[in-house]
């Protein structure tokens, strides 16, 4: 098996968004919001013909779908016990609702982290994928996901 791996990263910066814990004990039970931002780490084993790993000017759906869900919007766990109120808020134009199973950076991070890989996946023919991605919802606090595997460590 070829062993060699190329490793390109891409920054996305600037996804104001809301949230909370509603499981935690701690002030992060009540709705507040940070400026998120996302780091991938992108990878294969062939680059392109013009010796890249991925295209970062075709990264367009992605941006797009980071604004779509990030970018002024309320997220909210789905096991949120007060999710059919944030549903009417979002009927009722007061907020943009996304549902996720964990809006916690580390669920935040798998999350997307599952979604652009299959995204990449897709555009490339699964020549490139996500290797690794770290969110950041400060300039303090981030969380990295990267699925398991021999070539992640």
């Amino acid at each position: 098996m070829d062993s060699k791996l190329f490793i390109s990263t891409k920054s996305f910066q600037g996804f104001p968004c809301t949230h909370r814990q509603w499981k935690a004990e701690s002030h992060c039970r009540f709705i507040h919001g940070y400026s998120r931002q996302f780091k991938f780490e992108f990878a294969a084993r062939d680059l392109t013909k013009e010796g890249w790993v991925v295209d970062f000017g075709g990264l367009k759906d992605v941006k797009a779908w980071l604004d779509d869900m990030f970018d002024h919007t309320f997220l909210a766990n789905q096991d949120d016990p007060y999710l059919e109120k944030f549903r009417q808020l979002d009927e009722d134009g007061v907020i943009q609702l996304r549902i996720l199973p964990n809006v916690g950076m580390e669920g935040t991070a798998k999350y997307v982290f599952e979604k652009v890989d299959e995204m990449i996946r897709k555009s490339t023919g699964d020549r490139a994928w996500v290797h690794s991605l770290e969110v950041r919802e400060n300039e303090k606090n981030s969380a990295i996901y990267r699925p398991y595997s021999p070539l992640s460590f």
